[in-house]
């Protein structure tokens, strides 16, 4: 056999040259490579063709694979082909023929050849992985019934209601990957109204669609605790609901007199606010940490303590210099599993504790922050005091999901008005204080049902939606298109909910049942876990 060798070039494998072959029937001598060729082929690309041929540079070499049972070609993590096992006798020629194509059926071919056969996930032309094992692999769509994968042969790229730009997810995924590993922590935070904030699911929490991809996620990638809990998870944040049973075992409860605070300040919703002495506010959180973020109240230095699980409380007093300053109290080194968090008020009635929330967290897996707010409005995000805690520089994350609230368009807000405040938001989140860009975007635009019907501008708002898809290299999830822009085929579905009986299939005009709820979570998995 001849060898194809230069002197100044790492060869691991023989090439298969013109002078070793007999020409098979059906081929001519000018198919197969000359010794000459593939020193030509040498000098354009600067590296040995049978190492690494990545298959953006055409005209492209296709593998034509032999008969033995040996290894001939994989995919390496970084696009080039691989020929052979390194070890032994090349297992493929090279021929010089057309460029790749991604087929239908899910082979990778070239000039009509069959290169890489992965039929087994089925690629379109879409979005497709290439993994540490050198298989390429494609994501698999929820079905229509409720979340779980069932169409093999389709891409999320080419798949009706949703756009994944081809380098969403360089952030993300490796998190994702290493949290699955139990070799690190990858965060996501969550931003919206109220279906993002769980309204009106049997639980907020368990059953809304944010609460449902927890979930998800913590069973694949491993469990990184429960996540940020608002503060207004509570009597005040359920206000105007009369049926809220299910509920009862997920609110923080309150005792004494607590207030919203009239600032917008800190992450989540909002906070509450007291400054009665023995006033207490209980949470639950679920980590071997548990972070309590607190304002400092106008520089008002409350004194406060807190319990852990009904141990002897600590007290803190805020030390902040500023109005309103966020302080984080970590507490660390907790037991594995779900604590009770008991916050009191131990100071003067002239001093204010102003409480956001309460974190757990594990020190690996995926962990998933809710700020979403029920009748919240982009431009909520944005005062200087809140804007770094949402996912921004303050609390950042690894991907961030803005799932659009409903209420920007029902309330007939302007689309232009609504897409620069997402976008002062979106650039706080990538390049806002110490960050550097490394955040994933997700931009999900809700089915409208019948909500759109006096002013019919939603179009507009998707339409700015994916003008800053394109400026951030987001991904867009569009439950309106998937849900083929008709609300009698949600309800077909049972996907609408009932707000007096949360969680049941109803005819509401755009809240959502468990169902609706489940298949939403199902939708942004399928990209998350791509």
């Amino acid at each position: 056999m001849v060898t194809y060798e230069r002197p100044d070039a790492y060869v691991e494998e023989r090439l298969v040259t013109y002078a070793d072959v007999v020409p098979t029937s059906g081929t001519t001598t000018t198919d197969y490579l000359t010794g000459a060729q593939a020193d030509a082929r040498y000098q354009q690309l600067g590296q040995p063709v049978h190492l690494a041929l990545p298959v953006s540079q055409g005209p492209a070499l296709t593998v034509q694979t032999d008969t033995d049972s040996k290894p001939r070609v994989q995919i390496t993590p970084d696009g080039g082909l691989g020929l052979g096992t390194g070890t032994d006798d090349p297992d493929v020629t090279l021929r010089r023929l057309g460029p790749a194509l991604l087929g239908t059926d899910g082979s990778l071919s070239q000039g009509g050849h069959t290169v890489l056969d992965v039929s087994q996930v089925g690629v379109a032309g879409g979005l497709a992985t290439l993994g540490t094992d050198g298989k390429l692999t494609a994501s698999q769509l929820p079905s229509t019934a409720g979340g779980n994968s069932s169409n093999p042969n389709a891409t999320l790229q080419a798949t009706k209601g949703y756009h994944v730009p081809s380098s969403w997810g360089e952030f993300w995924r490796p998190k994702r990957d290493a949290a699955g590993a139990a070799a690190g922590k990858a965060t996501v935070a969550v931003l919206g109204g109220a279906a993002a904030a769980g309204f009106p699911a049997s639980k907020l929490r368990a059953k809304g669609w944010s609460g449902v991809l927890t979930s998800t996620l913590q069973a694949a990638y491993g469990d990184g605790g429960s996540g940020y809990y608002p503060s207004l998870l509570g009597p005040h944040g359920i206000l105007g609901y009369s049926n809220t049973t299910g509920w009862t075992s997920e609110l923080i409860s309150e005792t004494g007199t607590w207030t919203i605070g009239g600032h917008m300040a800190g992450p989540g919703w909002g906070y509450l606010h007291s400054s009665t002495p023995n006033d207490s506010l209980t949470f639950s959180a679920r980590g071997t940490s548990v972070t309590i973020y607190t304002l400092g109240a106008d520089g008002q230095h409350a004194q406060w303590s807190y319990s852990i699980d009904g141990a002897a409380a600590v007290t803190v007093t805020d030390t902040a210099t500023s109005g309103l300053a966020v302080i984080a109290t970590k507490i660390t080194g907790l037991a594995v599993g779900t604590h009770t968090v008991k916050i009191t008020h131990t100071g003067t009635n002239t001093k204010y504790l102003a409480v956001c929330g309460v974190a757990g967290e594990n020190a690996t897996g995926v962990v998933l922050n809710n700020f979403a707010r029920r009748y919240a409005v982009a431009a909520e995000y944005l005062p200087t005091l809140k804007l770094p805690w949402n996912g921004g520089p303050s609390y950042p994350a690894d991907v961030v999901i803005y799932a659009v609230s409903l209420d920007d368009v029902i309330n007939g807000g302007d689309a232009d008005a609504w897409a620069r405040n997402v976008r002062q938001h979106l650039s706080n989140i990538r390049d806002g204080g110490s960050a550097t860009g490394a955040t994933d975007i997700v931009i999900v635009l809700p089915h409208i049902g019948t909500a759109d019907t006096a002013t019919f501008c939603y179009q507009d708002f998707v339409d700015r939606a994916h003008a800053l898809a394109r400026t951030y290299n987001a991904a867009v999830i569009d439950l309106w298109a998937l849900g083929r822009n008709s609300w009698n085929y949600w309800s077909s579905l049972s996907y609408w909910g009932d707000p007096a009986n949360p969680g049941t299939a109803g005819t509401d005009a755009f809240f959502m049942s468990d169902a609706g709820h489940s298949y939403v979570a199902g939708v942004i998995n399928a990209l998350l876990s791509s």
